[in-house]
Parts: C-alpha cells; structure tokens; sequence
C-alpha cells in the first residue's frame, strides 16, 4: 500500500524501502516519499529569523510537515540557519582536547514532521541516507527547546533504527537536524509497528528465575539519552535486563534511585512499549522506590527495563526476587 504524501512543492514517491525493506515487508506495507528543501530568498541566501521569532518555513518547527497515520519516507534538503537543538546535541563534546568548544550536532538547519497517531503504536525513524551526520529528535505536543525530546539522538548511525512509543490523543514533532554549515541530503523512513528485539539494548547480565531465588544490580547513569520507551517514560539512558521464566510464578522487581534519578519500571516481552506487561514510575509511586509484582503463568522470555523520567542521571539500586 502506498500513501501519498502531499506537502511542500517538490514531492515524489519512493520506489524502494531502503534499508528498512525488512520491517516495512513485515508490516506489508510500502513507504512514501517526501521532499523538502530550504527555503531560498531567490538571490541564492536563505531566509534568517531571529531566536525570538516563529520559524515561517515549511517543514520548520512553527510550520512542520504533516503527515498522515502510515508508513513514509520523507527525502529532504537541509540548508540555511538552524532554529531548535535538543539537549543531547549540548552535551556531545570534543574528544581528546578539553579546552576546545562543545560540538553542536544539531545546530543547523532542521526539517521538521508532525504525525497524529489514530492509536497507541511504537515509532521506528531510520536514517537511510543523509550527505551529513544527522541527529534526530521527536517532542510530543511541541518542538521548541522547552519541551524535553521523547527521543533525541545527536548524532544518529546512518542505518541505525532509533524509536518511540506514540500514544493516541497527543501530536509527535520528528525533526531531522545537522551539525552547523550543512548543506546536504537525507533520507528517511518512518515506520510502524514493534521494531523487533534487536533495536533495543539487552544487558549482557541475565536474570533467571529460580524458586527463593535473588537478583540485584546497581549502576549510575549521567545526564545521556536512552533507546528504549515506554508507557511510564523514559528519555534518559536505561539497563534492560533479559528475564529468563523457566515455570509458573510470581516474581518481584523493585527499584531504589537516588534523589536525582527518576526511576521508570518496565516488564515487557519485547523491544516496544507495545508488548508492556506492567509499567511504574517514581512520578505514579510519589517515592524514590518503584516495584512491580508480576504472576507469569507460563514460561517465556521477558524483559525488565530500569529506565528515568527525565534525563539528569543518577543511581539505583535494583533487586528481583522469585517466589
């Protein structure tokens, strides 16, 4: 199935899903295509507008693209000023030589797109192709740098699959961004459904489920991005353990943070905030300790996520215990 995507006054549809052929195959569908370019003052300049005003540019955050509930790829130029960076772009730096000024990743030019989502899904975005080094960012109700980035990733692996859950009800910002002076190209793809457990990063440390059995973890995090998202939250970085249930039983899973780090529970049986079981967070408990008691009817393969509310960073503690 192919959506037809009509925005801005250079559009064409895709003939091939790139490198994300596989998971668009899975779902059975085909993704569109999309083109946007910089805006040009017609003497070859483009267009400056100051911090403090809105961005009139199609495809700029004041004015993203819209795009419908389906599976796309979006091809675009990016030239011109920058106008809104993520804090993860802030905190990537120079290697080796400190007295040098922080890179900036994302402090030029954007292109930005909304989608509504008709109901509750997980998010996968892929750099296909890009002439630059690009950063990707999604804000939900919101794009500007008051609102903390559900997912940003400054910069992003050509390739890689970066996603996030969207829920029905609220509007989602994707924003592709480059290092300042880009003038360059991009590819991207959109896509829906479960990215598959391979996306998501599974700590090598594994649970097992024994009968009196006892686990427990710790680990401090600093102010870094994660990769796995949730009903509960979770920008910042997070320990994903695998869980390994061998009979029936219930098993409990507690977390206790610091007072900086916001902790997020999440028992799954995949990647996606989709396939949940339970979720929790400091933010529903009022406490620095969350827990999660859960009954597992049948023996599988699960997954326990330590993740954060917010992206400052900090230390937990995490026990699990078998009954």
């Amino acid at each position: 199935m192919l959506s037809d995507v009509k925005s801005g006054s250079d559009l064409s549809l895709a003939s091939a899903c790139g490198r994300a052929a596989a998971l668009v195959a899975a779902l059975g569908l085909c993704a569109c295509g999309l083109r946007s370019d910089a805006a040009d003052d017609g003497s070859g300049g483009f267009e400056t507008v100051s911090d403090t005003e809105e961005d009139p540019r199609e495809g700029g955050c004041d004015m993203p693209y819209v795009l419908p509930f389906a599976n796309f790829e979006a091809r675009g130029r990016l030239l011109g000023p920058g106008k809104v960076r993520g804090w993860c772009g802030r905190n990537v730096e120079i290697a080796g030589d400190t007295d040098e000024e922080p890179v900036e990743p994302d402090a030029g030019p954007e292109d930005s797109y909304i989608v509504t989502p008709s109901f509750d899904v997980d998010v996968s975005v892929i750099i296909s192709d890009a002439d630059f080094e690009p950063s990707v960012r999604v804000t939900r109700d919101g794009c500007r740098e008051d609102v903390l980035p559900q997912l940003c990733a400054a910069p992003v692996a050509v390739g890689a699959i970066r996603h996030f859950f969207a829920e029905v009800g609220h509007s989602y910002t994707i924003s592709v961004d480059s290092p300042e002076g880009t003038d360059g190209r991009y590819t991207m793809q959109v896509l829906y459904g479960d990215p598959g457990i391979g996306a998501c990063p599974i700590h090598p440390t594994q649970i097992d489920q024994a009968p009196g059995g006892f686990f427990t973890w710790s680990n401090a995090f600093g102010a870094t991005p994660g990769e796995v998202d949730g009903r509960c939250g979770g920008p910042g970085d997070e320990n994903m353990f695998q869980v390994n249930v061998s009979f029936p039983g219930t098993m409990i899973f507690r977390v206790t943070a610091d007072d900086s780090f916001a902790p997020v529970l999440s028992l799954r049986s995949g990647c996606g905030a989709v396939t949940e079981l339970q979720c929790t967070s400091s933010e529903q408990s009022g406490s620095s300790t969350v827990e999660l008691v859960n009954f597992f009817p049948e023996p599988g393969t699960f997954f326990i996520v330590v993740d954060q509310g917010d992206v400052v960073g900090g230390s937990y503690k995490l026990e699990v215990f078998s009954e």
